[in-house]
């Protein structure tokens, strides 16, 4: 894996007080782990609603890579990850031809902070954008 997922790599926790969520609520706390998993991006991601439920969810992929079929949701077919200059990893979640959800991962110059803009298209109905602003974790 380059050096370029290294400014990524390690585990983030949610600024709940920072973040805005247009679709759904916002989770009481969130954690975030990148990791480099034999040459592949693995993110973890753990979260507590706001009624304590907590939820775990992982998925892997090939930063610059090809696009890895997705079978588990039902709701997507295939995803792709992307450097989008040195600072935004971005990746795209499809049904087909269209793209459902976009998630840009921007890391600040300093390396402390990681704001993910995820937006969620639902076809016939709207467009939702939430922005969730993580901090390095020590």
């Amino acid at each position: 894996m380059s050096d370029t997922i290294t400014p990524f790599l390690g585990t983030w926790i949610l600024d709940t007080a920072e973040s805005t969520f247009e679709q759904g609520d916002p989770p009481k706390s969130a954690t975030l782990k990148i990791e480099d998993y034999f040459g592949m991006a693995r993110f973890t991601m753990n979260q507590v609603s706001p009624e304590g439920e907590v939820t775990n969810d992982t998925f892997e992929a090939i930063p610059d890579g090809p696009e890895v079929k997705l079978g588990k949701s039902g709701l997507v077919d295939a995803m792709r990850l992307v450097f989008e200059g040195d600072r935004n990893l971005v990746s795209e979640a499809r049904r087909g031809p269209l793209t459902i959800m976009k998630a840009d991962r921007e890391v600040s110059e300093d390396g402390n902070t990681l704001t993910v803009t995820q937006t969620v298209h639902l076809v016939d109905v709207a467009s939702y954008k939430n922005i969730s602003v993580y901090r390095r974790s020590q």
